[in-house]
């Protein structure tokens, strides 16, 4: 037998590999057009003429019935598409490829624009000898969806554009609450110094305004912080560390800032070192924030874990306490700035701590999540970034 042998199509034989009927295309397409009327398709020639289309194509492109055939493809293209010879080059590009593909801007026939998001399949391989229908173009007309994803890239451009200058009146109210705060610090500890132990009900008051005065220093310390690391121009230093050696200093430095020395905190890590690229600085910024707050937030006898591992080609790091937990209404918000603190009756800051150290970790590549089964319940923090 002869495998290469081809029947006529149409005479009731098996239609050979490499052959297709016209009408056999036609119909498919039929089918096609009466399952999926939102659907344009059409059968284009060689020269770009198009020979057949659904009646899908006649409604997205606003012709009459029988309106489109005859007419070039480029007949609903716009203007500037035309004069960069995009029609021409799609079909080029089909030929070569196969297929390719089309989103852009199509002009009905009475001018107006909509999106189309679609393909053109060449036929070539399938249909020999047959100009008629070289190509075939499919698209949908995606205007609205079009539409509503750019509203939703203005409204994001419009709330990163102020953002940016929310963070740098921050900044700047920041560095101007600095000097009169110095001017408060000095003036009390010479009011100190002054009275000394003649006037013993003078000094809890001047301590209370000294405690005070170091509670604003610390806000706007985090206020300066947040916009240096949210500018544009900042930049990480990054160098190799050494993970448990990271993990134990930061634990330290918690326990030092929150004036509980002697609490226990159960560093955990495997015996080999993990090594990691990140910019020590601020990466310690990160551990000694979710450390002193889990030691803040977990009354005695709760437990406190800093644990870190390595999994693939990451590091994790989960801060785990036994803690007052945290409602499900928070966890979504709880990175976000000024967002308010696990407890409503705690004033120990601004809510930027979290924010500061999201935005850290995805400086690193990293991602930060919060865990908690409720209130009551105790929290887990996963921190997770590169190794190297």
């Amino acid at each position: 037998m002869n495998d290469d042998t081809r029947a006529t199509p149409g005479e009731g034989t098996p239609v050979g590999p490499g052959t297709i009927d016209n009408q056999v295309i036609k119909d498919m397409l039929w089918a096609f057009a009466v399952r999926s009327p939102e659907h344009a398709a059409l059968l284009i020639g060689n020269d770009g003429t198009i020979t057949w289309t659904n009646s899908g194509a006649e409604v997205i492109l606003g012709a009459e019935p029988g309106g489109l055939i005859g007419r070039n493809m480029g007949s609903f293209f716009t203007r500037r598409d035309l004069a960069a010879g995009i029609p021409e080059h799609e079909r080029v590009e089909a030929r070569s490829r196969g297929t390719a593909s089309d989103d852009r801007w199509l002009s009905r026939l009475d001018g107006s624009r909509f999106w189309a998001s679609g393909v053109t399949v060449y036929l070539g391989p399938f249909v020999q000898e047959m100009d008629c229908c070289a190509y075939l173009k499919l698209f949908r007309d995606l205007t609205e969806v079009k539409m509503q994803l750019e509203s939703s890239r203005k409204r994001c451009r419009a709330a990163s554009e102020a953002s940016d200058k929310k963070s740098a009146a921050i900044a700047l109210l920041a560095h101007e609450l600095r000097n009169p705060l110095s001017g408060i610090s000095l003036a009390a500890g010479m009011l100190k110094r002054r009275i000394g132990d003649d006037v013993p009900s003078a000094a809890d008051p001047i301590d209370v305004i000294e405690r005070n005065v170091e509670l604003a220093v610390r806000l706007i310390e985090d206020l300066m912080q947040h916009s240096k690391v949210a500018s544009d121009g900042f930049q990480l230093d990054k160098t190799r560390c050494k993970l448990r050696e990271m993990l134990e200093t930061s634990t330290s430095i918690a326990k030092r800032q929150m004036e509980e020395e002697s609490r226990l905190v159960r560093v955990l890590l495997p015996q080999h070192e993990i090594e990691v690229d990140v910019d020590p600085m601020r990466m310690q910024q990160v551990f000694v924030n979710l450390i002193a707050n889990a030691l803040r937030y977990t009354p005695m006898p709760g437990r406190i874990w800093v644990s870190g591992t390595v999994e693939g080609h990451e590091a994790i790091v989960r801060v785990t306490d036994e803690g007052i937990g945290i409602a499900p209404d928070r966890l979504e918000r709880l990175f976000e700035m000024f967002t308010l603190p696990r407890l409503d009756s705690s004033k120990l800051g601004l809510g930027l701590g979290l924010a500061l150290v999201k935005k850290i970790i995805e400086l690193h590549g990293g991602t930060v999540q919060a865990r908690s089964e409720g209130v009551g319940k105790g929290s887990q923090f996963v921190v997770r970034f590169p190794v190297h």
